[in-house]
């Protein structure tokens, strides 16, 4: 820990060492502690760094001098500042070390406290830990608008409750300053106007209040051509009637307000009101976008599809959905998280993303409601508790905006179907194993594996094209023994990235036995065992007995017949097995002419597959699907299929013979039985 810096992220980043301020004079160094801060206590990739520093268009010695940057930044705050971790950079600080720490810790409280005084002290103590708009001076475009954007609005809105807060115990005077601050620094904010109004009028300065939503409405008009929306209407309104209502109602900025007396023509109101305001603004979730990746003709056409829903706007009857689909660790996580980034200026409302999978649990619908609601700016208490309301509240929020919602890792169309914008100016890109095949108005893609081409430039990407090119031939084994699948060649990218003192063929050699490889394809958090573990999960006890078993069949590929003596089963229940686990790509299935459909298992799937039948199954069940799935292959199509521990017929010692000498190579090991078909 660096119990003697203190760090600053609000107003101009600061670093004091006891006290005294202590220089960073290069932009670059700055950009990366900034972007460090941000996530502190969690480790950032190389990847992340760069893309903070550069965007989409690094140098080739990126990397390189990445690390001189990381180097100055420990000489200048000591050795043990930025940590080198397996997957990349963190810096080693206390929560009491960084203002947005403590910012996040009192906001937090105070948002879960109802009683009003508390209140207000909590938020005052939040906004007492920052010093003015977040990250000011920092060169980084693209941090600016991803992370850095995320936590301006977050500043934002706290000042607004706050305001609130301060209100509601009658510190109307005292909040004054602040807002006319917030308002001369975001004059198109119509939340803060509103406030700035609320609080003059409460202070008892009616013209006061009255110019000010004159001069908003100017501004509104003359810079962006438009008219005050609802919630700075609903406040001069009430401002202008308050002497026919009680002393408290006019001062009420909320929705809950105009909710009383709506015009005729006035669209429904949003909860909230001065203990749980509707904060607006542009709420920003996206993660980082991963630089290292190679589909620009898939990326291009998704962007192109998202752009025109954003164009049709108005004039479609429905959101727009993409279903992003496909096996683990083949980039669907990426890909929707890197076009989300590069239509952003298309959704100009919001850009927001959830996870609706937490390790192997599946997370329900109504949570995630209440995790995008909070993001769209409704306060915790103001989350309506049932469901069916969550999703009204929720939709009636994106109407008429141009937000984009990104459903990262969706189990089925249940899961997905409440989270889905209704409004046609919005749209949802939503990742899942399986196809979505009954949501309406869904377009599907599906992603396979990369090409032997496209591997080798993402490989190139993340260590350099000159060490790739040095050693073509290593290059090309560790692109086959990945077996093209992106997670994995990100997996090697990063652990070569680690040691830039291994050659290639170090590594391509590490790779080669078949029973250590898996173990050499995981760095960091990263690993494919653990990827493919998810659609492990997802299966039932059949459906896994099944994935497991097969996998001991050293065939290019095996029919449903040859799969159902393996397992002892009726051909139908067999193939809507198999069926089920081709929908988790967990399989693949091909129709063949003159074979009809086939299965395979891609290799790194077969690997683990066989890692999991030698933990789970006993010795005589591998053997037993082993020699009646042999016994079912030599078998004519037109004879009876051999059971399990069945008497071979006359006329076929031969192939029970050699069944059995299969069976027996399923000991301990993962069998190679050199069979192919």
């Amino acid at each position: 820990m660096l119990d003697d810096l203190q760090f600053d992220v609000f107003g101009p980043l600061t670093v004091r060492r006891n006290g005294e301020l202590l220089e960073i004079p290069r932009a670059k160094h700055r950009v990366v502690l900034a972007a460090l801060l941000l996530h502190a206590p969690r480790t950032l990739t190389a990847e992340e760094l760069i893309q903070q520093l550069w965007g989409g268009e690094p140098p080739l010695t990126a990397r390189k001098t990445l690390q001189g940057y990381i180097a100055r930044l420990r000489k200048l705050l000591g050795a043990d500042a930025v940590v080198s971790r397996a997957s990349g950079y963190a810096i080693a600080i206390g929560t009491e070390r960084l203002d947005l720490d403590r910012f996040n810790t009192y906001l937090q409280k105070a948002e879960l406290t109802t009683e009003p005084a508390e209140r207000a002290r909590l938020f005052r103590s939040a906004m007492e830990q920052t010093h003015g708009t977040p990250l000011a001076g920092i060169p980084s475009e693209y941090l600016q608008q991803g992370d850095g954007a995320a936590l301006l609005e977050r500043w934002l809105n706290a000042t607004e409750s706050w305001a609130d807060a301060e209100m509601a115990v009658g510190r109307h005077a005292d909040v004054l300053p602040r807002l006319r601050a917030l308002v001369s620094e975001h004059p198109f904010r119509e939340s803060a106007w509103s406030r700035l109004m609320s609080a003059l009028y409460r202070a008892g300065r009616q013209g006061e209040a009255l110019a000010a939503y004159q001069e908003a409405r100017r501004l509104l008009a003359d810079e962006l051509g438009v008219e005050p929306g609802e919630e700075l209407r609903a406040a001069h309104r009430r401002i202008l009637a308050g002497p026919a209502r009680s002393s408290a109602d006019p001062a009420q900025t909320g929705p809950r307000a105009a909710a009383r007396r709506p015009g005729p023509a006035e669209p429904p109101a949003r909860p909230g009101g001065a203990d749980a305001p509707a904060r607006r603004g542009c709420p920003y979730t996206l993660p980082p976008r991963l630089a290292e990746f190679a589909r620009p003709g898939i990326e291009a056409d998704l962007i192109r599809r998202l752009r025109e829903v954003s164009r049709e706007g108005a004039e479609r009857t429905a959101a727009q959905t993409l279903n992003l689909y496909g096996a683990a660790g083949v980039g669907k996580t990426t890909m929707a998280v890197r076009v989300a980034h590069a239509v952003s200026a298309a959704f100009p409302d919001g850009q927001l993303y959830v996870e609706l999978q937490r390790g192997d649990a599946f997370r329900e619908p109504v949570d995630v409601l209440g995790e995008l609601l909070r993001a769209l700016g409704v306060a915790p208490g103001a989350v309506p508790a049932e469901p069916g309301e969550r999703v009204a509240l929720y939709r009636g929020l994106l109407s008429h905006r141009r937000v984009l919602i990104v459903l990262d890792g969706a189990r089925d169309e249940a899961q997905v179907r409440p989270l889905l914008p209704a409004s046609p100016t919005c749209a949802a890109v939503v990742s899942s194993l399986e196809m979505l095949s009954t949501l309406g108005g869904t377009r599907h893609v599906r992603l396979g594996l990369l090409s032997a081409e496209e591997s080798r430039e993402i490989l190139a990407r993340i260590i350099g094209r000159e060490r790739v090119a040095a050693e073509e031939a290593a290059a090309r084994d560790l692109v086959r023994h990945c077996g093209r699948l992106p997670l994995a060649i990100r997996i090697v990218g990063a652990r070569l990235l680690e040691r830039p003192h291994w050659r290639l063929e170090t590594l391509a050699r590490r790779l080669e036995p078949e029973r250590r490889r898996l173990d050499e394809l995981a760095v960091g958090d990263l690993g494919v065992r653990d990827s493919l573990a998810v659609g492990y999960a997802a299966l039932d006890a059949p459906e896994r007995r099944a994935f497991r078993l097969l996998s001991l069949l050293e065939m290019a590929s095996f029919s449903v017949r040859v799969a159902a003596a393996a397992l002892g089963l009726p051909e139908d229940r067999t193939e809507e097995t198999l069926e089920r686990l081709t929908a988790q790509h967990l399989l693949e299935a091909d129709f063949v002419k003159g074979s009809g459909v086939r299965f395979s298992y891609h290799p790194l799937v077969r690997l683990y597959a066989r890692e999991r039948t030698f933990d789970v199954d006993s010795m005589q069940s591998r053997h037993g699907a082993v020699q009646n799935a042999l016994a079912a292959w030599y078998a004519r199509p037109a004879g009876a299929l051999v059971p399990l521990r069945a008497t071979p017929s006359p006329g076929s010692g031969g192939c029970a013979a050699r069944a059995q000498a299969v069976a027996a190579a399923a000991g301990p090991l993962p069998p190679g039985l050199g069979f192919t078909a």
